[in-house]
């Protein structure tokens, strides 16, 4: 229908933004009036344009790369390239997280715009081909609800838009994925982990967009379509008992959709195929063949099984990753609680670039040494290549130097010319200077400040409600969510505010919700 809200206002939200800032409009009638919104809109089609320039010339540094013309300088620029991408891409997903929050605000003030009705025919024998353009529905459901249902045709499309949008974005989460695992610095991991959080908080966005277009009219579907059933009386029992066996299995997929991170999309073919089922049932007993023939048209056409296995998107677990080494040194005979098995795999020595790090020197080679003998058993053990030359090999990693000395005195004990070897922010110095440092850090800390708070929501059902998006979006509008997962527990990262008090008050809106734990942390 030309006046439904909710179906111009979903379609307005799939629009892509336009090159030209100059040129920019708005993707929802009515908030080309909000300066805020405009401007994010703009912003965000200029990091678009930065996205694909980028883009541009990564590929072309590969093509050179592989070429074989000056390899090391253009290894550098592509890393360099893939860097400013990886930040782009960044603001651009929370950009793209304002805009939403903008956009689904607006949504909820206009969804009680009214929708007329369909427009009018004249049923034949058969009756018209537009189901609910027959007199027993015009006579038995109100014009809103003949006029939603009328519009389910305009919600196929825009059902498909939200998903290649999904389908685009899980993409991005499966390469960053890939990206992660293969990481070899820490920062670069600890930044990838962050983006992939963005990632499925925005797949999660446009999944929630399928609440406001569709699965009201569904629910009005199946509460009038029972009615409607109990009302004609007429329909053969075995049919019905095929329609409750179907009900019954879409309830089953809806609760197991719950651990995917697009639930809703998954869950619609199989939504729409058990609606089309109930409609052909109606159209049979009521002798209506031209909506009955449209309607069987559409349901073959739907081949709701493959639709719903496209649309599902399962979680990608991102298990934590720390390169930097940390822990006491243990001696054990079992080689399978080492981390090494022979010389040649053990592993670098990474060192965390900010703040003090103490390792326990075990011993220096001009050559490598000839087996593992040589470590005695303990574990865990790195290497470090120095400047002149020679590979020294470490145990354990600490970051005090108390503990740090406690070990040195353990592998002195175990035969071991053993000495502290310590990092500070990433370089080489004293163990003398790091232990000054380690000492006005902690002083410094006692007396900081917080950075900020964030309010940290752990929903039972995996996923963040429609109902708390919008209360976040009201009470804390251009503020984050970062999703993140512990365990078996998926937790929303909403901030961060520069008050607990700020903080407090979202928290404490937040909390009449069923089903969620709401804490407010300190950063």
């Amino acid at each position: 229908m030309r006046n439904l809200s909710r179906i111009i206002l979903a379609s307005a939200l799939l629009g892509t933004a336009v090159p030209s800032a100059e040129a920019q409009q708005a993707r929802i009638a009515g908030l080309e009036r909000d300066e805020n919104y405009m401007q994010l809109l703009s912003r965000q089609s200029q990091l678009k344009a930065e996205e694909d320039s980028t883009v541009t010339l990564i590929n072309n540094n590969r093509k050179l790369f592989e070429s074989g013309t000056e390899r090391s300088k253009l290894s550098e620029e592509i890393v360099r390239l893939e860097g400013e991408l990886f930040e782009i891409r960044n603001r651009i997903g929370k950009i793209t997280a304002q805009v939403a929050a903008i956009e689904q605000e607006y949504i909820i003030k206009h969804m009680d715009d009214p929708a007329t009705g369909p427009e009018e025919t004249e049923p034949s024998a058969a009756g018209a081909r537009n189901l609910f353009a027959n007199p027993f529905f015009t006579e038995n459901l109100s014009g809103k609800d003949i006029a939603l249902f009328s519009a389910v045709p305009s919600i196929e499309p825009e059902a498909a838009k939200i998903n290649k949008r999904i389908s685009n974005l899980y993409g991005q989460l499966t390469t960053v994925k890939r990206q992660y695992d293969a990481a070899d610095d820490q920062d670069t991991i600890d930044s990838l982990l962050t983006r992939s959080g963005e990632l499925k908080e925005q797949i999660e966005q446009v999944d929630a967009l399928m609440e406001r277009l569709w699965l009201e009219t569904y629910d009005r579907k199946l509460d009038n379509y029972l009615v409607l059933l109990d009302k004609i009386g007429t329909i053969d029992r075995l049919r019905l008992e095929q329609l409750d066996q179907e009900s019954r299995q879409v309830r089953r997929a809806e609760s197991l959709a719950g651990e995917q991170l697009a639930p809703l999309a998954a869950i619609y073919p199989l939504q729409k195929k058990l609606t089309l089922d109930y409609e052909i049932a109606l159209a049979q007993a009521l002798g209506l063949r031209l909506a009955e023939d449209s309607l069987n048209t559409e349901s073959k056409r739907l081949s709701a099984a493959a639709a719903a296995q496209a649309a599902t998107y399962p979680d990608i677990p991102f298990a934590p990753r720390n390169l930097v080494t940390y822990g006491p040194i243990v001696k054990t005979e079992d080689a399978a609680l080492r981390n090494y098995s022979t010389v040649d795999d053990i592993p670098v020595l990474h060192i965390p670039k900010k703040g003090i790090y103490y390792t326990v020197q075990l011993a220096l080679y001009n050559t490598r040494p000839g087996n593992i003998s040589a470590f005695k058993g303990m574990t865990p053990v790195m290497y470090q290549k120095l400047n002149n030359g020679q590979t020294r090999y470490v145990a354990g990693g600490f970051t005090s130097y108390a503990e740090a000395q406690a070990a040195v005195t353990q592998m002195t004990r175990a035969g071991f010319r053993a000495s502290v070897v310590a990092f500070a922010d990433g370089e080489a110095t004293t163990a003398v200077k790091a232990k000054a440092q380690e000492a006005a850090a902690r002083q410094a800390a006692e007396n900081a400040h917080t950075n900020g708070y964030n309010v940290a929501i752990i929903p039972a059902a995996l996923r963040l409600p429609t109902a708390m998006r919008e209360t976040i979006a009201a009470r804390a509008p251009g503020k984050t969510i970062v999703r993140s997962s512990s365990g078996s527990e998926v937790i929303y990262s909403v901030g961060a505010f520069a008050t607990q008090a700020e903080a407090e008050r979202l928290a404490e809106a937040l909390r009449s919700q069923p089903n969620v734990k709401i804490k407010v942390v300190a950063l």
